[in-house]
C-alpha cells in the first residue's frame, strides 16, 4: 500500500500521469518462491496463468505431489494462493497485474493437461493428454501418452517420445521437433523455422511444403498408408526420417 501512495504521490507532484506511470514502472522488482504439498485426488492439470511459464512432471506410484511457486512482481506484493483444486483439476493461475509466476509442479503421471499462458514456456513429462498454448514461449514435451495440441506464436514446440494418436503442432516464429514414439498423425506449421520430424517404422502419407529451405524426406511417402504428415514451413528445411 505504501508504494501505491508512493506511485500517486508522483503523479500528483509531477502533474502528468504519464510522468507518474513511468516512475511507478520503475519500482524495483521483488520475487519470492513457497513451496506447498498438494493433497487430495487430482485428475487433470488447466492453465490459466497470463503471465508466467509451467513445469508440469508426471510422478508415478505413490510419489509426493508438490507444488513449487516462483513469484515476481513490482508493487505490493501478492497475497494467498494463486492455484486451487476444483473437483479433481488443478488450476494454475496468474498473480495479478505487475506479476509473473511460475510453478514446478508434481503430479500423477498419464493425466491430462490443457490451458494457456499469456507469455511463458510450458513443459510437460510423462502426462497424458495435451492441449497447451502461450502466446510466447517455448513448448516443451516428453513421454506424452495421449494426443497433443499445441500451439505459440512465438517460440520453439520441441517433443519427445510422444505416444499419443495424433498431433498437432503450430508456432508462428520457431521451429518444430518432434520424435513419435508410435506411429501417428502428424501436422506441423510453422511460419518460419525448420522443421525436424522422427517416425517409427510405419506407412505414411507425407505432405511436405517449404517456401525457402531444402526437404529431407527419409520416409517413404505410401498414397495407402495409415498415417498422414502434414507438414508446412514457410522458411526452413523440412526432415523426415527414422530413429
Amino acid at each position: 500500500m505504501r508504494q501505491r501512495l508512493r506511485c500517486l504521490a508522483i503523479v500528483v507532484a509531477a502533474g502528468i500521469a504519464a510522468g507518474g506511470l513511468t516512475a511507478c514502472d520503475q519500482l524495483k522488482a521483488e520475487s519470492f518462491q513457497d513451496d506447498s504439498t498438494l493433497s487430495g485426488k487430482i485428475t487433470s492439470v488447466r492453465l490459466e496463468i497470463g503471465s508466467g511459464g509451467a513445469t508440469v512432471n508426471g510422478t508415478k506410484g505413490n510419489g509426493r505431489l508438490s507444488l513449487r511457486r516462483t513469484v515476481a512482481y513490482r508493487g505490493d506484493r501478492p497475497q494467498g494462493a494463486s492455484y486451487r483444486i476444483e473437483d479433481g483439476v488443478l488450476v494454475l493461475g496468474g498473480c495479478g497485474s505487475h506479476c509473473s509466476v511460475t510453478y514446478i509442479v508434481d503430479v500423477p503421471a498419464g493425466i491430462p493437461v490443457s490451458g494457456k499462458t499469456s507469455s511463458g514456456s510450458v513443459s510437460v513429462t510423462r502426462v497424458g493428454e495435451v492441449k497447451v498454448a502461450t502466446s510466447s514461449g517455448l513448448i516443451e514435451m516428453n513421454d506424452v501418452s495421449g494426443p497433443v495440441e499445441a500451439r505459440t506464436s512465438n517460440g520453439r514446440i520441441r517433443g519427445r517420445n510422444i505416444a499419443g494418436r495424433r498431433l498437432q503442432a503450430k508456432t508462428s516464429n520457431g521451429a518444430i521437433e518432434l520424435s513419435l514414439a508410435t506411429p501417428q498423425d502428424v501436422r506441423a506449421k510453422t511460419s518460419n523455422g525448420h522443421i525436424d520430424l522422427t517416425v517409427p517404422q510405419a506407412g505414411y502419407r507425407v505432405s511436405a511444403k517449404n517456401g525457402n529451405g531444402s526437404k529431407n524426406i527419409d520416409v517413404t511417402d505410401d498414397p495407402s498408408g495409415r498415417y498422414r504428415l502434414d507438414l508446412t514451413t514457410s522458411n526452413g528445411e523440412i526432415a523426415v526420417h527414422h530413429p
